[in-house]
């Protein structure tokens, strides 16, 4: 009777509830959430106590009294492990390797970019401006005004 009161354990004889036994558990696959492994354990008990009017119970003492034990159990066979783990485990870990050169490859261009900024801005290749292109949304009043205010910074 795992997590009965110690005062009703004492009273039944040969009543040793271990939790890796008697508890419910599933074992669950962490990255995709299948059950592989479960098991349902119940026990019914009824309490037992003294009834007055009848006198085969004087000498009972107030105690529970086990019924009934149910254990269910399913876990999953070979076919669906060889399943899952062929289909989605070499496909994740497929993945894990491609993200792995991704983030590589992400770390390497933030590394050669700016070394690539500052050697061709030491060269003198980035003092060049670059002129607003005229397209047919730009109206002749935007670059008018662009040609303004760029004549006055230069004045």
């Amino acid at each position: 009777m795992l997590g009965v009161a110690e005062e009703y354990t004492a009273l039944i004889d040969g009543m040793d509830p271990e939790p890796e036994r008697h508890q419910i558990f599933v074992d669950v696959e962490p990255y995709t959430g299948t059950p592989l492994n479960g098991g349902k354990r119940v026990q019914f008990n009824m309490f037992l106590r003294r009834i007055d009017a009848i006198r085969l119970t004087d000498r009972l003492q107030p105690t529970l009294f086990p019924v009934i034990w149910i254990d269910e159990g399913i876990a999953l066979n070979e076919d669906m492990v060889k399943l899952i783990d062929d289909s989605l485990m070499k496909v994740l870990s497929l993945l894990d390797v491609v993200q792995w050169v991704l983030i590589g490859a992400g770390l390497l261009l933030a590394v050669l970019m700016p070394v690539a900024f500052f050697v061709k801005r030491c060269r003198g290749d980035g003092s060049r401006t670059v002129s607003p292109a005229v397209t047919a949304t730009t109206s002749a009043a935007s670059l008018s005004t662009a040609a303004g205010v760029t004549g006055e910074r230069n004045k």
